[in-house]
């Protein structure tokens, strides 16, 4: 199963056909064989080294609010993991 989320595209190098793309301060590379006519500024899906779907920019926020969200309830999870973990004694 793959989970992509959006990433927002930094840099192109048309010669190389290729793109860097930021996923929350984290760069990656892939390659343009899917998307040619991605410019920067656009936002994209990655997957195995190749950007594979443009998205609007309002489809990108929603899904980047939608990630914020699941990264904030799995960080309550762990925590309230680690609290119990600690109220029993286990380590």
């Amino acid at each position: 199963m793959c989970i992509a989320a959006p990433a927002h595209v930094v840099e192109i190098n048309r010669e190389e056909n290729w793109l860097y793309a930021d996923f929350g301060g984290a760069r990656q590379q892939a390659k343009l064989d899917l998307l040619p006519e991605v410019e920067i500024g656009d936002y994209v899906l990655i997957h195995a080294g190749y950007a594979i779907e443009k998205l609007t920019e309002e489809a990108a926020k929603e899904s980047l609010e939608a990630w914020d969200e699941l990264l904030e309830i799995l960080e309550e999870e762990d925590r309230e993991m680690e609290k119990a973990r600690m109220e029993s004694g286990i380590q």
